[in-house]
């Protein structure tokens, strides 16, 4: 992808060039919002941020620069509604500790390491923060030269703190919203990725425990995408979810938001009316599309997570041998339209 212009960034946001350039500088007179656009617009587009940039400031005083690594898929950014408010948390917290933010992006299929290293050399980077996965030998090698901070992914067997939301205790809550409702043959949905996601096998691990603890059976045949060497595209995934409907399932928990608005959407062509014939769980809280029902689903503190994530490796910069961390940020319930009753209520 060809390199944008601040010029360019300026032109689509309607802007000025001067607030694009101290968004991009992280400068504290620029509110936390429009950083946070200026920075997932620059990274949409391929900017890249020149590293005579982040040395501006007092001559005896470099920068505290710490770097964030972006690795949602290109084609994916413009769908993402995680994508702003973890920029806009990062921005708010960096901007009262003084913080330079060098955000860039790194296809997360690509197992180079090369140019994020010399990104890391040429700017400074006192640390680094990852949001969205990536490969794991990029994370390592990543590890093994700064202090690094992962949201939501929670990258076991590394030296790499976490901040995530409570996975478990949201899942929890959204089969206990089906149970209330009378729903007993529960599947589990799910897509896949270019590289492993750990927080798809976490909901799914939080799930089979709800079903446990309600004393709901666990079927692996009602639920679809759940094995590593899966690879059902959303449409295949979909139709074996309406499979599984027509043969007796009632409800399905998705792993996440941007899963459930298809499946409702793909059911509805197969002819399956959502929650009329199946009620549909999401996770993340994102805005739901205007022809969609809301979805139940945990609303995810996005920006709070950005705000840790820098108090988190600031202690990590700190305290460079101090245990490994998984800190977790309780997530919101919110209740949709998209489960129906299985009985009728008196």
């Amino acid at each position: 992808m060809a390199s944008a212009s601040q010029h360019e960034i300026a032109r689509i946001l309607n802007l000025s060039q001067p607030t694009v350039s101290r968004s991009l500088a992280n400068h504290p007179a620029i509110n936390a919002e429009t950083k946070a656009l200026v920075w997932e617009t620059a990274v949409r587009l391929g900017y890249q941020q020149k590293v005579s940039q982040l040395r501006k400031g007092q001559r005896t005083n470099k920068p505290f620069v710490i770097g964030i690594i972006i690795s949602i898929p290109h084609r994916f950014q413009s769908k993402s509604e995680t994508f702003a408010p973890v920029l806009r948390g990062l921005s708010e917290k960096s901007t009262l500790e003084n913080i330079t933010l060098d955000v860039v992006h790194h296809e997360p299929a690509d197992g180079d390491s090369k140019t994020l290293l010399r990104r890391i050399k040429q700017a400074g980077w006192q640390g680094c923060i990852f949001f969205h996965p990536m490969p794991l030998a990029v994370l390592q090698t990543i590890e093994r030269t700064i202090p690094c901070v992962s949201i939501i992914e929670n990258y076991k067997n590394t030296f790499i703190d976490c901040v995530d939301v409570d996975q478990a205790g949201g899942i929890f809550d959204l089969v206990q919203q089906l149970v209330q409702a009378g729903h007993r043959r529960i599947g589990f949905f799910s897509w896949t990725y270019q590289v492993q996601t750990p927080w798809v096998q976490h909901r799914l691990g939080s799930f089979v425990e709800a079903l446990y603890r309600f004393d709901l059976p666990f079927e692996p045949e009602d639920c679809v995408n759940i094995r590593i060497s899966d690879s059902l595209q959303p449409e295949e995934a979909a139709a074996i979810a309406a499979e599984r409907i027509r043969d007796g399932v009632t409800a399905y928990c998705c792993a996440a938001d941007h899963q459930a608005y298809p499946l409702i959407a793909e059911l509805g062509r197969q002819g399956i009316q959502v929650p009329e014939e199946c009620s549909i769980t999401g996770f993340d809280g994102i805005e739901p599309p205007a022809d969609s029902v809301p979805v139940a689903t945990v609303r995810v503190p996005y920006d709070e997570l950005g705000r840790s994530a820098i108090n988190q490796l600031l202690r990590r910069i700190e305290q460079p041998t101090a245990p490994r961390r998984h800190l977790l940020v309780d997530g919101a319930l919110i209740r949709g339209n998209s489960i129906k009753a299985q009985w009728s209520l008196v």
